[in-house]
């Protein structure tokens, strides 16, 4: 395999050894486990026989976790527990490989120097349990002679609603309120909010397990407790990976198991917090007796916490107080923005409609020069006045809108339209207003000159619209007529039409 190929002929050597004395099968979990204890053969068999009072190292291999502590005989935290004695050096790997496992065991532990009474004890202990391995670890950990997990490695989050299932349906929904997911997010989850962490972790194969479970788990008191003081519970079962994984880093000895992690104060030289095991509840035990243990984890972590609490605190409200003032200046800096903004648009808005205006007018002005100029090559055009003794002609008075009275003669087969340029252009004429305009004369092709004038006859009264009929076809004109010339609106339009 992989692994096996990464590792010197010594941890090989090492790795043998393991395995004939502790009759390990699977290989991964003995190369984690000699890892574990930096492969020093005889503290990693220890911890697999069960030796409670094994030396911790500073840094766990799951999580992050440095046990600080030593559970003593009685389930107690011991700060001061004595150092075993160093273990005997492991024997060079020049001998000979045995052709069975008792051989290879034999052999391999009575080849190490025996000069010590722990070297001949603890050759004969593994001579033992070659010869009786389940009999003999069952007798002396108490534990189940699985070596591993029997299931592969999973999504945290599946195992985890996984646990709570076969949970409820073998000891009922009464129970603390497991966290949702893997240990790993437990542990962040406590650390970011500064909460102690009980871990659970669950054994089906151990007597004293349902009884734990059914009773005391489920006891309302210890319930109301881990509630009113915001313990954040994680549970696993050590058959999956990831709970065997924690029970090897918290070295578990007794199931049921109840371990209490909370945030580290920073040690001298370092800034630095972690989170450690401060307690461990091994065996069997009543409610009252974990609500005492957490009580006094409580009482001895508050003044800690608390300090880690006020430092956050302050850490936070100084936090706020910048985004704060950050969203104040952004909040000025869009405003400074918005009426920038509401300024350069009202000025191109005004840049927009004073060229709006400057269109309109300009193409006032250039419809009026239009009307203007074919109004002046109508003028021009008109034919002049007939002579008074010439026959056929119609003799017409208009009284302007200006009180003014005109008259003028008009041939009998010139068309009316004659007569209404005749008063549209009249003060093109001499002494009128716009005698003197220099203005060129232009027909413009397309364009219909719009009177804003109409021609009455006054008796009876009728209105002279028709300028395509010849004037000696009209009634109201012929042979002579006094009109009155009155401007109209824009509302009198459809009355002229008619």
């Amino acid at each position: 395999m992989e692994a096996l190929d990464q590792l010197t002929e010594d941890q090989k050597g090492i790795l043998q050894n393991y395995l004939a004395v502790t009759g390990q099968n699977d290989l991964e979990v003995a190369i984690l486990a000699l890892e574990h204890h930096s492969w020093q053969l005889e503290t990693a068999v220890q911890a697999q026989f069960g030796d409670t009072r094994m030396p911790s190292r500073p840094d766990e291999a799951l999580g992050g976790l440095g046990v600080d502590h030593i559970a003593n005989d009685e389930g107690g935290v011991d700060d001061h527990a004595p150092p075993l004695p160093p273990p005997p050096p492991p024997a060079p790997r020049q001998a000979p490989r045995p052709t069975s496992t008792f051989s290879r065991s034999f052999l391999s532990w009575f080849s190490w120097p025996i000069n010590t009474i722990w070297g001949v004890t603890w050759s004969f202990l593994a001579y033992f349990y070659t010869l009786f391995p389940q009999t003999f670890r069952q007798a002396i950990t108490g534990q189940s002679t699985r070596s591993g997990p029997s299931r592969p490695p999973q999504d945290p989050a599946s195992v985890a609603a996984r646990f709570l299932r076969e949970y409820e349906e073998s000891y009922g929904a009464t129970h603390p309120n497991f966290y949702a997911g893997g240990y790993s997010a437990a542990l962040n989850r406590a650390k970011n909010d500064l909460k102690f962490l009980v871990v659970y972790l669950h054994s089906d194969e151990h007597d004293a397990t349902e009884k734990f479970c059914k009773e005391t788990l489920s006891d309302s008191d210890l319930l109301s407790y881990l509630r009113t003081n915001d313990f954040l519970v994680w549970g696993g079962n050590v058959k999956e990976t990831e709970g065997f994984q924690v029970a090897t880093t918290l070295q578990t000895v007794r199931y049921p198991f109840i371990g209490v992690i909370a945030l580290s104060q920073p040690t001298s030289g370092s800034s630095a917090t972690k989170m450690v095991l401060i307690d461990r509840i091994e065996g069997p035990s009543t409610a009252e007796q974990i609500i005492q243990r957490l009580t006094q984890q409580v009482t001895r972590q508050s003044a800690a916490l608390e300090r880690l609490r006020a430092e956050r605190r302050e850490r936070d409200m100084a936090r706020e107080i910048r985004q704060q003032q950050d969203d104040a200046y952004q909040q000025s800096l869009r405003a400074d923005r918005e009426k920038a903004r509401q300024q350069k648009e009202a000025r191109e808005a005004a840049e927009l409609k004073k060229k709006e205006q400057e269109r309109i007018e300009a193409e006032k002005e250039a419809a009026l020069t239009r009307r203007e100029r074919h109004l002046k090559f109508l003028f021009e055009n008109l034919p002049e006045e007939p002579a008074v003794g010439e026959s056929g002609c119609a003799r017409l008075s208009f009284k302007l809108w200006n009180g003014e009275r005109v008259i003028r003669r008009f041939r009998g087969d010139e068309p009316v339209e004659h007569v209404y340029i005749f008063i549209e252009t009249i003060e093109f004429r001499e002494n009128g207003s716009k005698a003197e305009l220099q203005l060129e004369a232009e027909e413009h092709v397309g364009y219909k000159h719009e009177y804003d004038f109409v021609l009455i006859s006054p008796f009876p009264r009728t209105k002279v619209t028709d300028r395509e009929k010849q004037i000696k076809d009209e009634h109201a004109l012929w042979p002579s007529a006094s009109l009155v010339v009155e401007l109209v609106d824009e509302n009198a339009d459809e009355d002229i039409q008619e």
